[in-house]
């Protein structure tokens, strides 16, 4: 009488911890016994990996297979599409779509205590479909422009059966050369799933009496690695380069021109495009903007600047930043990224070089000056004192 009372209180209590083993994770389990913490390489899986087993695991016991591994599926969450010479954070959601495919009895529990203990086992069983400890790469290849800065992400765990989610940043970087286009990034994660669960009653009964201890569970785990392929697009935009200058700034001199072309190499039509010029010393100007208007993908166009250059400039090459404010297809307001035209600084010109254009003027107006004195002083001096010619009848 008083064992069927012991047995029935150790089942009650078995089946209060078969409860608590539907809510209670494996890897969860496994950090409350500290007897249960070391993983041991034991035999290779066919993929080549080792399993991982509790101590205490046998392959003795056991009441069922089941059939099910994670499977994690990766996606962008937000924008996937950059401009050249971006740099930018890549969300990757990360969700569990494993499920139980079905499990069969490896064994037929002998009696009432391993009926209760085959039913705890199957509860860790289903816990298979876990990915435990996510860890998540993520690789540009080589002829991809796009560079991955950040290195493995840890995810933790990831429940299945209920999709769960987990989500791994990565910042990255787009190529200022970078053709517009969509490139393919490879995501690498590898993860822990729990292949098989053992529960021991033998610490649950000693010399054949209720203990009052739970009872032993060990965990065999396998390594999975899984790859997925994402896609970024590299975004279509007018780019522009500075392919000419030309001026005739000298030291000293204002209202000179300036003179530069700008081809558009990009992939996209720009429209409402304006050129501006950005001069500090030793130049000046009140016209630094020049309209340029449509500009289709190859095209050029000349801007023309007014500048004023300080007299006392250092006669030397001198780099002047300049950008494009453009419209692009959308119709969304865009600025180029700075370039610089180079443009020299010519010496001042000399007096006498600059007296050289009014020389001769000046000489042929001193010239026509005396003339005219000549002319006036024989009409008054010359002309009034010669007689007149006597007429024919005196």
């Amino acid at each position: 009488m008083n064992i069927t009372k012991t047995t029935l209180a150790a089942l009650l209590i078995i089946a209060a911890l078969t409860s608590l083993a539907a809510s209670l994770p494996a890897d969860e389990l496994r950090a409350s016994q500290h007897r249960n913490d070391t993983y041991m390489p034991h035999t290779a899986t066919a993929a080549g990996l080792p399993d991982r087993l509790s101590p205490g695991f046998t392959f003795s016991k056991n009441f069922y297979n089941v059939y099910g591994t994670p499977d994690l599926t990766a996606s962008i969450a937000g924008d996937d599409e950059f401009d050249r010479d971006e740099e930018g954070t890549l969300t990757i959601d990360l969700v569990n779509r494993g499920v139980i495919l079905g499990y069969e009895s490896d064994q037929m529990p002998d009696n009432e205590r391993e009926i209760a203990l085959a039913k705890m086992e199957l509860e860790y069983e289903l816990q298979q479909v876990d990915a435990i400890g996510v860890k998540a790469t993520l690789i540009a290849p080589e002829e991809t422009p796009i560079d991955v800065k950040s290195g493995t992400q840890q995810i933790g765990s990831i429940r299945g059966a209920r999709g769960a989610r987990g989500t791994a940043r990565f910042d990255i970087e787009i190529d200022e050369d970078a053709p517009a286009g969509t490139y393919p990034l490879i995501l690498n994660m590898s993860y822990l799933y729990q292949k098989n669960a053992q529960v021991d009653l033998n610490n649950v009964y000693a010399n054949g009496s209720f203990s009052g201890r739970m009872p032993e569970v060990n965990f065999r785990y396998d390594l999975l690695n899984q790859t997925q392929t994402l896609y970024v697009t590299v975004d279509k935009l007018a780019d522009f380069e500075v392919i000419n200058v030309s001026s005739d700034l000298r030291a000293g001199e204002d209202d000179r021109m300036l003179r530069i072309t700008y081809q558009n190499t990009g992939e996209e039509t720009a429209t409402e495009s304006v050129a501006r010029i950005s001069v500090t010393d030793p130049f000046s100007s009140t016209d630094d903007q020049a309209y340029l208007g449509t500009l289709v993908p190859g095209e050029s166009k000349t801007a023309t600047f007014v500048l004023d250059t300080d007299s006392d400039a250092t006669i030397k090459p001198y780099g002047i930043d300049t950008e494009i404010r453009f419209k692009d297809a959308a119709g969304d307001l865009k600025v180029s990224d700075s370039m610089i035209a180079t443009a020299t600084i010519a010496p001042p010109i000399p007096a006498s070089e600059k007296a050289k254009p009014y020389t001769l003027p000046v000489l042929l107006i001193v010239l026509l000056a005396l003339v005219a004195i000549g002319v006036r002083y024989y009409l008054r001096n010359v002309a009034k004192d010669t007689p007149k010619a006597r007429q024919p009848n005196d």
